[in-house]
């Protein structure tokens, strides 16, 4: 064994003795097993995204309830945010409804705004027992909402124009907040 690790390795003009070819595979063999070592132990690790929905969204566009008036709403992909155009007559009462959707399986709290201009006044009210309104300010409220399935409009939304408001064209906005319970 002696005589072997004292010989040595030729390569061209260069020699190397065979005691440290010896010792650089064990090198290789103590490194290569420091990256089996986690592989083989069975841990897993990572990170993955994660989005929460909002849980109180309306279900649909807002309808209206009034026929004789040209109505125009739209809402966002969310279901959070809505745009309303009524064409309405000095005076003369507007609305529309609102159809919520609670996804959460339990009762959920929001706060439901509404924003009109200086010449329209704006009231809601709740039409089904699934939904609890209370006013907090003049264009807010404040939501209760069970798990129920949307199945009716759960919000009226009357609008009226005083009589002072200057022809034009007015669009009433709202969003729904969720709050925690």
């Amino acid at each position: 064994m002696k005589n072997l690790l004292g010989k040595k390795f030729h390569l061209g003009r260069f020699a190397v003795p065979m005691w440290t070819i010896g010792l650089a595979g064990v090198m290789v063999a103590a490194v290569a097993g420091q990256a089996v070592g986690p592989v083989l132990s069975g841990s897993v690790q990572g990170s993955a995204g994660l989005v929460v929905s909002q849980t109180v969204v309306l279900a649909q566009a807002p309808a209206t309830a009034n026929t004789n008036d040209d109505f125009a709403a739209t809402m966002n992909d969310e279901g959070t945010a809505f745009t309303v155009a009524v064409e309405t007559q000095v005076g003369q009462n507007s609305g529309f409804s609102l159809r919520l959707d609670n996804a959460s399986g339990k009762v959920a709290n929001f706060i439901l705004e509404i924003n009109a201009p200086a010449g329209v006044d704006v009231y809601a009210s709740d039409l089904a027992d699934d939904v609890s309104l209370a006013q907090l300010n003049r264009n807010t409220y404040l939501g209760t909402m069970d798990n129920s399935p949307a199945a009716a409009d759960d919000i009226k939304v009357t609008a009226e124009s005083k009589d002072d408001a200057a022809p034009g064209f007015y669009t009433i906005t709202g969003r729904i907040i969720q709050v925690a319970n």
